[in-house]
């Protein structure tokens, strides 16, 4: 069973209620939509207000599918609307969706919840190291990406297997993993979760054994984020987020890395600046103008309950910015 991160936060942040308890009518984006628990949240608060609409949004299918008998209720209402798509796209999707519709209500909240869905883990892609038998698949969108993690650490050069190693996994040893998947499949084909696992234990296992964490998890975090252009996908997505985004409207965004965290760190510190040009330019030539104001100065994380009843949402942090 999944359980929403920063539920009761997130959603609080996302609809603004921290501040004022009546959640404003408008079209609130569900960015990375998922099994939905933090829209369901929303839709259960606003239930008797026809005003206020959800998009849902999620780039693997599976996502959307399984919803539509969950929120069948909300669907009738015409309180959620879901779309199988990448959140990069998301200023394309929610103007598409006013102009359809005729709605001429503004969006007020935009929520990302980056990172992986439980039943993905068990969706037989391989994005979990504990299932062995598993194909290195890893896309999110089977049906529409051609990209595969298999086709990664078979035809992709050393070098770029160790920068995305340490880039996308910041694994101290990104070049050692590099050099053993190399040698491996010299020989053999990498097809499988163990076959991974196998190149990975010889050149990780010993330097891991003292460590908290499994010796492949970095290994397997890079190959998701590079199948899937995660990080690239985070940047055009906060950008349409704020395209899109009405006066005094807000994008909370829950990450589970610090490349993920950097990204939106760095995003929200620039549109909350009026001068964005190098430190060594005398005089502004940018023109840039700041669009948000930083909510978090640091970001929210869960309590100790909750990572006690959700171990896996121990490395979570919420940032949140409000449009100007």
């Amino acid at each position: 069973m999944h359980i929403p991160v920063l539920l009761e936060e997130a959603v609080a942040q996302w609809s603004a209620t921290e501040e004022n308890p009546k959640i404003k009518p408008g079209i609130y984006v569900d960015a990375t939509f998922g099994e939905g628990g933090h829209s369901r949240l929303l839709l259960e608060k606003t239930s008797v207000d026809k005003r206020i609409i959800v998009i849902g949004i999620d780039r693997d299918p599976a996502q959307i599918k399984k919803p539509r008998t969950n929120f069948r209720k909300f669907i009738a209402e015409k309180k959620i609307f879901l779309f199988n798509d990448q959140f990069s796209n998301i200023a394309e999707i929610t103007s598409s969706f006013q102009n359809k519709n005729k709605i001429n209500l503004p969006v007020r909240g935009i929520l990302f919840d980056f990172g992986l869905a439980t039943n993905q883990l068990r969706a037989r892609r391989g994005f979990s190291f504990q299932a062995s038998a598993d194909p290195l698949d890893m896309r999110f969108n089977s049906r529409e990406d051609q990209l595969t993690a298999a086709a990664v650490l078979n035809t992709w050069r050393e070098e770029d297997l160790a920068r995305i190693f340490q880039e996308y996994g910041e694994e101290k040893y990104a070049r050692r993993a590099a050099q053993a998947v190399i040698q491996h499949r010299n020989k053999k084909e990498i097809t499988t979760v163990k076959d991974l696992l196998e190149i990975l234990e010889k050149v990780l296992a010993r330097p891991y054994r003292n460590q908290k964490i499994h010796y492949a998890t970095r290994i397997f975090q890079a190959l998701r984020i590079a199948v899937n252009s995660e990080y690239e996908n985070i940047q055009q997505g906060l950008a349409g987020a704020l395209a899109v985004l009405g006066e005094h409207g807000r994008i909370a965004a829950i990450r589970f890395n610090s490349g993920e965290d950097r990204l939106v760190k760095n995003f929200f510190r620039r549109e909350s600046r009026d001068c964005v040009c190098p430190p060594n330019v005398p005089n502004c030539i940018c023109e840039h103008q700041k669009t948000l104001q930083i909510l978090t100065r640091k970001p929210l994380r869960p309590s100790l309950e909750e990572i006690k009843l959700n171990p896996s949402s121990r490395s979570a942090k919420l940032r949140v910015a409000q449009k100007i």
